[in-house]
């Protein structure tokens, strides 16, 4: 999804020539998930006002269904298969072209701030203004005492809302519209956590839905499904759970997508507060989706 003030608007005397950019990228959102495509159980109102006002793609889909990889994809604009980026740690080096390279080259200052799934260490300096990945030790999850069979990754509910990694970043990036006083134009990536497993959330949004109201899941042992997916649930203990099990799972996924949305909405707030709203473009995508409970199964797996 993408929004930006109109043509018309941007073209009145004193706006800037050239928008500032802000890459709202949460981890592992499923766009079915958002009620802007369609989801009748999530509520969205943030990214449903962003497809409502500006331009909503409904053919648009990622390269690789890993962070590095498809990351690398969205800021070379490259398949994959075309330098190797395959795998979560290969990222893209000095000699390979990169969006956020260009738009320092263009006068852009870049601010990337999250995790760095994109840009190896020594691409960094070339490519981005400030680099921060803010560490919060409240924010960290719960510590297992030995592995958890059948590995579900849901965790109890934990923390507040402000409390988290993702909440740390979009102040970092509230800081910068508040601080800024320069001309030049600006590019925020904000690569968020959520709604990336294990699944928990604080605990306002881990029961906001009740696996009850939760739509059919895609059931294992679907024909034409990869082999793969009944050795997962074999390995990871999966084929014990129960439908309503699994329906948990989904549950707590949709309101780690909520609180992905109440983030979105802080920062639109922010732009819209400083002056920034009408002078950038502001763009969300997600670099993957997750089972989240369909075909017997979570994560992203076997990535």
């Amino acid at each position: 999804m993408a929004c930006a003030e109109s043509t018309a608007q941007n073209a009145r005397p004193g706006a800037r020539a050239r928008p500032n950019i802000v890459l709202f990228v949460p981890d592992e959102l499923r766009a079915d998930a958002l009620a802007c495509y369609g989801n009748p159980v999530v509520r969205t109102p943030h990214f449903d006002r962003l497809a409502k006002m500006g331009t909503r793609f409904e053919s648009c889909h990622v390269q690789f269904p890993v962070c590095g990889a498809s990351r690398c994809s969205l800021a070379t604009g490259w398949p994959t298969s075309v330098r190797g980026h395959r795998s979560l740690y290969y990222f893209l080096k000095p000699n390979e072209p990169n969006l956020f390279r260009y738009l320092r080259q263009a006068g852009y200052d870049v601010f990337l701030f999250g995790k760095n799934d994109v840009l190896a260490p020594e691409t960094l300096a070339a490519s981005v203004t400030e680099w921060r990945n803010p560490r919060n030790p409240a924010a960290e999850f719960a510590a297992i005492d030995k592995p958890q069979f059948p590995n579900t990754m849901l965790l109890p509910p934990g923390g507040d809302r402000r409390g988290t990694v993702d909440y740390a970043v979009i102040q970092l990036a509230i800081q910068v519209l508040e601080r800024r006083q320069t001309e030049r134009p600006f590019c925020l990536f904000l690569a968020l956590f959520e709604p990336h497993p294990p699944y928990t959330i604080s605990a306002d949004f881990y029961d906001l839905y009740h696996p009850s109201d939760i739509p059919s899941l895609a059931p294992p042992g679907l024909p034409r499904r990869p082999r793969f997916h009944a050795a997962l649930r074999e390995l990871s203990g999966l084929t014990q759970l129960t439908d309503a099990e699994f329906r948990k799972v989904r549950a707590v996924y949709y309101g780690q997508v909520s609180y992905s949305d109440w983030l979105l909405g802080e920062l639109v707030e922010a732009l819209d507060r400083t002056g920034h709203w009408r002078d950038t473009a502001l763009m969300v995508c997600s670099d993957h989706g997750d089972y989240a409970g369909d075909y017997g199964l979570v994560e992203k797996w076997p990535s």
